[in-house]
């Protein structure tokens, strides 16, 4: 079915055409549509939307006390006990070594400082 066609010959011309004023009608025309759908439509999507609503903010409840749960707890409190009763059970040779490095680091962390 082949068809050859002279654009030259049809020129600018537009092969459609619109009824008189239908650009004038047109916003009219679309708001009687709406207004003449069902209310039942419109309140059933606000019901639709309430569910969904309560369905995220479950979700986010939920997701949270996982997370919550999962997470490590916040054991600053007990950090200082834990790392004391750790110093405790060193030998007093350790203990000096330690305490030894400890203040030479605070030492050398104050010359920095200046």
């Amino acid at each position: 079915m082949e068809q050859n066609y002279d654009f030259s010959k049809i020129g600018k011309q537009m092969p459609y055409t619109v009824p008189d004023g239908f650009f004038d009608k047109l916003e009219e025309n679309m708001m009687n549509e709406v207004k003449a759908q069902p209310a039942q439509k419109k309140k059933a999507t606000a019901i639709r939307m309430a569910i969904r609503a309560a369905i995220a903010i479950a979700a986010c409840i939920a997701l949270f006390l996982v997370v919550k749960k999962v997470l490590p707890q916040d054991t600053t409190t007990d950090d200082f006990a834990n790392v004391e009763l750790a110093f405790n059970n060193l030998s007093t040779d350790d203990q000096d070594y330690l305490l030894e490095v400890y203040q030479e680091e605070l030492l050398l962390e104050n010359d920095l400082n200046y």
